[in-house]
């Protein structure tokens, strides 16, 4: 790990400045403690790229549980059963390690830090992390607290989420606490058979219509849950309904009709969240009304139409941004809603009776 570290910078260094001159001198960072040299050799270490510069990962070793955030904001505000830690040689090494992150060293700064600091140089004894830390991206460290059992915290993309949530403040979208909390919330105590990797792929986007989308391709993955319920009550099937719905529509073609399939699922949900779905989409909804499934889904299909294709007649609508955040906590709620009903039937595989 120590000689990707400097091999790093000596070549930031090189592509800034053609006459700068690599040697292959050994250097490493010096150690913490024997636990720290123990998770640089030994934790097991996963990662997501959400852009260029920006990650977050996890590093296990034993019963701990670190995470490291980059490029997605200082962490003024960390979730749930987070707590900010410091960086130390052994973590820092393993997040640049196994993600293959860059250095950013100029010529001048790699001399500084390189130069005459070296084995063989007397009393060299290693490299202090903070000669080194500010040649590389900044790395935010947390641990989970020790009693911490958030099943949240055992997938990146929600963790990813409320994370980023939490240090959301107005931009690229004009979010206003309302929504944050109910993202932060969503990523941290939604049901855990939601594909989060969707709904964190729409808060990194710069537009309203691609975070709605994106949380309506969630409802979507449980068009055909409805229909194979009924299905494989005659039939001797005990495999996941997604798994037979896949197979039906690679072999066969067969898919319901989506709107209809929409309303079916929607179905499951209370009263309570339809009409806030309702409210949020129309918001001259009359008090008293009813609030269908089949209008819920009416509303929500008309959206997609007009932000999935570009014909005359699905022309978009000008939306101000209070209706949008009004309108992304209403399918939050109702994804959350849909899938805690709907979600393990149709991804976990059947018992057999």
């Amino acid at each position: 790990m120590s000689k990707y570290i400097f091999d790093k910078i000596h070549e930031s260094a090189s592509l800034q400045d053609p006459m700068y001159t690599s040697d292959d001198h050994a250097r490493w960072l010096v150690r913490k403690d024997q636990a720290d040299i123990d998770i640089m050799s030994d934790a097991e270490v996963k990662f997501i790229l959400l852009g260029v510069n920006k990650l977050v990962a996890t590093i296990k070793y034993e019963n701990e549980n670190y995470f490291c955030f980059s490029g997605l904001g200082e962490a003024v505000n960390l979730p749930a059963n987070l707590e900010e830690i410091e960086s130390t040689p052994g973590l820092f090494a393993c997040v640049i390690y196994c993600a293959q992150l860059k250095s950013f060293a100029t010529a001048s700064q790699a001399r500084d830090a390189l130069e005459q600091q070296y084995r063989g140089v007397d009393e060299y004894s290693g490299h202090a992390l903070e000669q080194i830390e500010d040649l590389f991206q900044k790395l935010y460290f947390a641990k989970a607290n020790i009693d911490a059992s958030s099943t949240y915290l055992n997938n990146l993309d929600r963790v990813a989420g409320a994370y980023i949530a939490s240090q959301y403040l107005s931009h690229p979208l004009e979010i206003n606490y309302n929504l944050r909390s109910r993202l932060i919330t969503f990523f941290e105590a939604g049901d855990e058979t939601i594909p989060f990797n969707l709904p964190l792929q729409g808060i990194l986007s710069y537009n309203w219509p691609s975070l709605f989308l994106d949380l309506y391709r969630c409802l979507e993955q449980l068009y055909t849950v409805i229909k194979l319920k009924s299905l494989v009550e005659k039939l001797p099937y005990n495999g996941a309904l997604a798994e037979l719905a896949y197979l039906l529509e690679d072999q066969l073609s067969w898919r319901p009709k989506e709107q209809d399939a929409l309303a079916s699922i929607l179905s499951s949900s209370n009263e309570a969240t339809r009409s806030k779905v309702i409210s949020a989409f129309n918001p001259d909804t009359q008090s008293g009304m009813e609030y269908s499934a089949s209008k819920c889904a009416a509303h929500i299909y008309k959206l997609r139409n007009s932000h999935v294709h570009f014909r005359p007649a699905m022309k978009a609508e000008t939306r101000s941004t209070e209706q949008w955040n009004e309108i992304v906590i209403a399918m939050c709620d109702m994804v959350d809603e849909v899938y805690e009903a709907l979600g393990n039937e149709f991804l976990k595989n059947r018992v057999s009776s």
